[in-house]
């Protein structure tokens, strides 16, 4: 799959990312939204864009405002600001001559969060969520809480209460959390679930961990997600 680096002068900071481009055009393109202190370079976007390139789609992974190579300070990068991030994203990769229209996101962690919240926003095909909070908790987990200290206002944000999105409007939808989620309780994932449309699935991974990161697991978890675009952005 041939990979071109681009940057795209969103607003109001560039946005740097990388085009999987489709080996036949056009395609259904999948965007990979990644997590709150992640990027767009993860080892799981990089082996998604891989197996997502030999089923012929096209792929776009990105760095948020204030992460990886895109504009910004990390402190700007609120729940809001990385939904207007998204949005740019998702126009500008369907106004691409290589994409057929349709679009589907896979986000990880507080990536998912902004997918679900986005898609609520606006039309989107297909969706995998993977670990996605949309429930606080108070005190938050250990490994939120210096996050927290550090940023509140990733937390504060007006949006930051995102059960008032109307979930209801999104449906094509693949929930995958795993039961040794130790940063965001998999309670999450069924509170999605429970108020998301049809078609949708769950799926609660024995043992496996907020990233994933016994290989087994992680393979299982990537192949399952090629297999819902799939089946709902198949090739014409």
């Amino acid at each position: 799959m041939h990979q071109l680096p681009f940057t795209l002068p969103a607003k109001p900071y560039p946005l740097a990312g990388v085009h999987h481009l489709p080996s036949q055009s056009p395609a259904p393109y999948v965007i990979s939204v990644h997590g709150m202190l992640s990027t767009k370079d993860s080892p799981k976007y990089l082996s998604l864009g891989t197996l997502l390139g030999d089923a012929g789609f096209g792929f776009i992974r990105f760095d948020f405002t204030g992460c990886g190579e895109s504009g910004g300070t990390l402190g700007e990068a609120t729940l809001t600001r990385r939904i207007e991030d998204l949005t740019q994203i998702i126009d500008w990769v369907r106004s691409l001559e290589t994409c057929d229209g349709r679009v589907g996101l896979f986000g990880s962690s507080m990536g998912g969060t902004v997918a679900l919240t986005t898609a609520s926003l606006r039309p989107i095909d297909v969706l995998v969520l993977l670990a996605t909070p949309v429930r606080q908790t108070d005190p938050p987990p250990a490994e939120l809480r210096e996050i927290r200290e550090r940023y509140p206002h990733f937390f504060d944000d007006f949006r930051a209460n995102v059960d008032t999105f109307p979930f209801e409007k999104i449906h094509h939808t693949l929930v995958i959390h795993g039961t040794r989620d130790r940063v965001v309780p998999f309670d999450n994932a069924w509170f999605i679930y429970e108020r998301i449309s049809p078609p949708k699935e769950i799926w609660l991974v024995q043992e496996a961990d907020h990233q994933f990161l016994d290989e087994t697991h992680r393979q299982a978890m990537l192949e399952m997600s090629v297999r819902w675009f799939e089946r709902f952005l198949p090739r014409s």
